[in-house]
């Protein structure tokens, strides 16, 4: 995107005004706007940040002190921050411009499984940064993690974050609906655990689709979905497709329990968790909205064909990357199944190419 697509919104008698130079807006929220701008005075971009008029300045300016604190690189990092003589404040941000984790989402709406387990082991290496100094991110969702110069996730937004004297848990400055723990909807506040559990349902987000606990809410309205998931009742196994493997849907469980005392007590421990896991293939999606498998060698396909009556087929079918021969897996082929033999065969051949089984 180039140009100015909208006016660029620091009037020209507002303070500041000739110090960053607009290029294009980035987003916009019920915070305000982000703009990438070119800092004049240092010939640097940022992402600025402007946020609306309403909240105490020193409220606001709260976002960029705790921001400009850490240097991980795991986290977004704050360079400085401006009060406009308008009242609004300026927060200048590291400018990424490969943007969040969504942007890798695939035509269903979710992410290959290498993309969403390695973006979490970041957030949660930048976690453990922020919690070593009692900070609790206490925001922590798809949209809030961005993709770094190098590939990596870095977390970011900090403008609900606790800070907390002892690491105890600290009253929510506000509340993420979709990702609030049970004990903090209960008014326990914000802990560790409870970004452990937002970590948890994030992931689970990144590999069901992203939409799926914002369609849950819509539903089943606020009050059924809290008390869904403070019964643990809210994602339940069949929530999984067969392309996530069981070992991963462990490690979400536990992440999202209803109990703090029964969750990963550390990102540390959450972390060493996820990097044990081993994975030689994945699945994804098409633009055509296919499945598709794929490991170091081949990539990997089913089909389904209904016959008449209620049964039908299952044929498996392995594609060698370097010469493009395609070859039917006879393991995961099969007719006159029925409807359930038919998912169990798949699931099964996935689950196989995830873990490097087929023959």
């Amino acid at each position: 995107m180039s140009g100015i697509s909208l006016p660029f919104p620091i009037a020209p008698n507002a303070f500041l005004h000739n110090k960053y130079a607009p290029v294009h807006k980035i987003g916009s929220g019920s915070f305000g706007e982000v703009w990438l701008a070119n800092d004049q005075a240092v010939g640097h971009s940022f992402a600025i940040k402007l946020l609306n008029p309403g909240v105490m300045v020193v409220e606001q300016l709260r976002e960029a002190q705790i921001g400009h604190i850490f240097t991980h690189n795991n986290l977004v990092k704050v360079h400085q921050a401006d009060v406009l003589t308008d009242g609004r404040v300026v927060i200048a941000m590291e400018y990424l411009p490969d943007g969040p984790i969504t942007t890798l989402a695939n035509p269903a709406n979710f992410l290959a499984l290498p993309d969403a387990l390695r973006a979490i082991i970041d957030v949660l290496q930048g976690l453990e940064h922020l919690h070593t100094s009692n900070f609790f991110q206490n925001d922590i969702k798809p949209e809030n993690i961005l993709r770094g110069p190098q590939g990596q996730a870095k977390l970011g937004d900090y403008g609900i974050v606790g800070i907390s004297a002892d690491g105890r848990p600290v009253p929510a400055p506000a509340t993420y609906i979709l990702h609030a723990a049970p004990e903090t909807v209960m008014g326990n506040g914000i802990e560790a655990r409870t970004d452990i559990f937002q970590t948890g349902l994030t992931l689970y987000r990144l590999l069901v689709g992203l939409g799926t606990l914002r369609a849950k809410l819509t539903a089943m309205g606020r009050s059924n979905y809290e008390a869904a998931l403070a019964s643990g009742k809210l994602i339940t196994d069949t929530d999984y497709p067969p392309y996530v493997p069981r070992t991963v849907v462990r490690i979400i469980k536990k992440a999202i329990h209803p109990d703090p005392a029964q969750r990963y007590q550390s990102a540390l421990e959450m972390r060493r968790a996820l990097e044990k896991l081993s994975f030689p293939g994945h699945w994804t999606v098409d633009a055509n909205g296919a499945l598709i498998g794929a490991d170091a060698r081949y990539t990997y396909r089913i089909e389904r064909l209904a016959a008449p009556g209620s049964s039908g087929s299952v044929a498996a079918y392995k594609k060698n990357i370097s010469s493009g021969r395609e070859t039917k897996v006879s393991q995961f082929t099969n007719k006159n199944l029925t409807s359930t033999e038919m998912n169990k065969l798949a699931a099964l051949f996935m689950a196989a190419v995830i873990e490097g089984k087929v023959a």
